[in-house]
């Protein structure tokens, strides 16, 4: 096309896109500023106002001394199961008065009722973010011993598995000297952990901040609060309680998830004789 061609495409744009902004610029004014009614007659003036209803004392009473949620960004919701009958994670199973939804991981199921005071639901949740965390460690360093193997594959199984108690060599030397180290390492970590208070520990202080409303029937913390962040990852999501809790749900989830992940790696490598890199290439293969 030549150039007056161009030049008239070019102003009947600029045209449209002129009459769009005084549409739009319309529609706001019209949604800001109401249109004016019509006056009102004078029987409309002159009519009473209609009575407004009256409060008793016991509702004002109770509307002032039952204020609604905060629903503030960093203020943590506690019990929020507490309506509830059955468990949200399963709606056909009842829910334990325990799992009220104030705690990390906390989906209100225990069929088993393995929890069955405070202090019980404390240490069951210590135990399993300990396994948790040693469950995401292995889901990783198991498929990588087998396909880097160290020293040659000295310390793999028979066929290149990972050694394991179904597998084997999980006891036998060199593999023993590794074994106990590794324990040896973690069990003077959790002993330390264990004799730190958890209002001394890094985040001890913010934690106390956060449960204050439940500190009265949960004096113990946060459960897996290690006195370890070294990246200072733990406010990476927000720097705040709802933050906080986020990734605290985010390492649980993970872990529950990397426990599953170990236990197929067990039954699969004990029933096939097979490394799971190799029964599982479309994983592993660019590795």
């Amino acid at each position: 096309p030549n150039s007056d061609s161009r030049d008239a495409a070019a102003m009947m744009l600029f045209l449209a896109f002129l009459l769009g902004a005084v549409r739009v610029e319309g529609f706001l004014q019209a949604t800001r500023t109401p249109p004016p009614s019509a006056p009102a007659s004078v029987a409309t003036r002159e009519a009473p106002l209609p009575e407004l209803p009256t409060i008793s004392p016991a509702e004002e009473a109770a509307a002032t001394a039952s204020p609604p949620p905060s629903t503030s960004l960093g203020a943590l919701r506690f019990k929020r199961y507490a309506g509830l009958a059955t468990s949200p994670l399963v709606p056909s199973l009842p829910r334990p008065a325990l799992l009220d939804g104030s705690h990390a991981g906390d989906y209100g199921f225990d069929p088993l009722g393995f929890a069955k005071t405070p202090a019980e639901l404390h240490t069951l949740m210590e135990s399993e973010i300990r396994h948790c965390r040693l469950a995401m460690l292995c889901a990783a360093g198991w498929p990588l011993s087998e396909l880097r193997p160290a020293f040659d594959g000295a310390l793999l199984a028979d066929g290149g598995r990972a050694p394991s108690v179904l597998n084997g060599h999980l006891f036998d030397s060199p593999s023993l000297l590794v074994v106990l180290a590794v324990f040896a390492e973690v069990a003077f970590r959790d002993l330390a952990a264990i004799r730190t208070p958890k209002q001394n520990t890094l985040y001890g202080h913010i934690h106390s901040r956060d449960y204050a409303e439940i500190a009265d029937e949960w004096p113990w913390g946060v459960a897996g609060d290690l006195d370890f962040d070294p990246l200072g990852l733990y406010g990476i999501v927000a720097n705040d309680a709802v933050g906080r809790k986020v990734m605290r749900d985010l390492e649980i989830n993970h872990g529950r998830v990397a426990m599953l992940a170990v236990l197929a790696y067990v039954l699969l490598e004990a029933t096939t004789g097979k490394p799971v890199v190799d029964l599982t290439p479309w994983l592993f293969a660019n590795f």
